[in-house]
Parts: C-alpha cells; sequence; structure tokens
C-alpha cells in the first residue's frame, strides 16, 4: 500500500519542479539577447563543470586528479569521449594502487 504522506510529497515535489522549469523558461523568454546577463550565462556550464571538477578532486585526492588530467589529455588528443572515460579510469585506478602499496 502507497503511504499518502509519500505520494503528496512526490506529487508536491513534482510540481514545484515543473513551476521552476515553466518559470525560468518564460524569464529566459524575458531576457534580451544581447548584453552582459545573457553572456554569463553562457557560461555557466562550463563554470558549473569546473566546480563540480574540483569539488571532486577535492574530495578524491591524488587518483582523482590523476584521472582528471589523463582524461582531459585523452580527450584533447583524441576528440573521442570513451578514449578519455577509459584513459581517466585507468589513470585514477593505477594512481590508486600505487598510493595504496605505499
Amino acid at each position: 500500500m502507497i503511504d499518502p504522506g509519500v505520494l503528496a510529497a512526490i506529487l508536491v515535489v513534482g510540481a514545484a519542479s515543473y513551476a521552476m522549469r515553466a518559470c525560468g523558461f518564460l524569464a529566459a523568454g524575458a531576457l534580451p539577447e544581447s548584453g552582459l546577463v545573457p553572456r554569463l550565462l553562457r557560461l555557466a556550464p562550463g563554470n558549473l563543470f569546473i566546480a563540480f571538477l574540483a569539488a571532486g578532486c577535492a574530495a578524491g585526492g591524488w587518483p582523482s586528479l590523476a584521472g582528471a588530467l589523463a582524461a582531459f589529455a585523452a580527450m584533447v588528443v583524441t576528440k573521442r569521449e570513451w578514449a578519455a572515460l577509459a584513459a581517466g579510469f585507468a589513470a585514477a585506478a593505477a594512481a590508486s594502487a600505487m598510493l595504496s602499496v605505499s
């Protein structure tokens, strides 16, 4: 049996999510197409990616940093996501293995 409180929470969160997306869409449509704000919004995905990457590397230590650097290098050289993922995972695993031995 589904708990009514859980169902209500799911519905409220879904409605809030939809409302935020709809309002964001409407607000983005009201922005001018040139100027400082649209330029900053175009830069936001890259800034968010770097913030998540930095937090992950700080939490994961040297193996995470080695994996990130190897993935970046492989992406620059090959321009292939799968090669970058493989290189990143391999470098992180190797760095983790080397640190656990010492």
